[in-house]
């Protein structure tokens, strides 16, 4: 089998993502996430140091593509320590990217860490005041505040009470 040029290799990536996103909208999340690992390694590849200049932009362009549409994959499935990685890894290309900072701050609302969810979000909302789903994770987030408060409260409520 003869080797793969860079343009190939580039090019079997960015396939790859598209027959992910393909899998993607069927609701095939296992199929899509095989796929994106697959591009992940062709892009990775290319973009590596050898051809740094030659395709390092555009690999980390299409990268950045794919880790936001993992992190997408991995939250219908709950899966929201790996959503935070992949977020994690898009942020890490492009720490302003808006998709990734939404995932990100909706995954740590998931996990409960509510003080690095919010600040996330907000920004997220800053960026775009209308955006629906970002309105919900604040609404939850909002509810997650209120329920912390309220266990605060009662545990307060306690402690005082046995100092009496």
């Amino acid at each position: 089998m003869a080797t793969m040029t860079h343009q190939e290799t580039f090019d079997k990536g960015v396939q790859l993502r598209l027959a992910g996103n393909e899998a993607f909208k069927t609701g095939d999340y296992k199929e899509a996430l095989t796929k994106y690992y697959h591009a992940i390694l062709h892009l990775r590849t290319v973009g590596g140091n050898q051809h740094k200049d030659e395709f390092k932009d555009d690999a980390n362009k299409q990268l950045l593509m794919i880790y936001n549409n993992m992190a997408t994959v991995l939250s219908k499935q709950n899966k929201w320590e790996r959503v935070l990685d992949y977020s994690k890894k898009a942020r890490e290309l492009d720490e302003n990217n808006v998709k990734a900072k939404f995932r990100m701050g909706q995954a740590y609302l998931r996990l409960g860490a509510i003080d690095k969810a919010k600040p996330l979000l907000q920004s997220v909302l800053d960026n775009d005041p209308e955006d629906a789903l970002v309105k919900h994770e604040m609404e939850i987030l909002k509810q997650e505040e209120k329920k912390m408060e309220s266990r605060e409260k009662t545990v307060y409520r306690n402690m005082i009470s046995k100092m009496a």
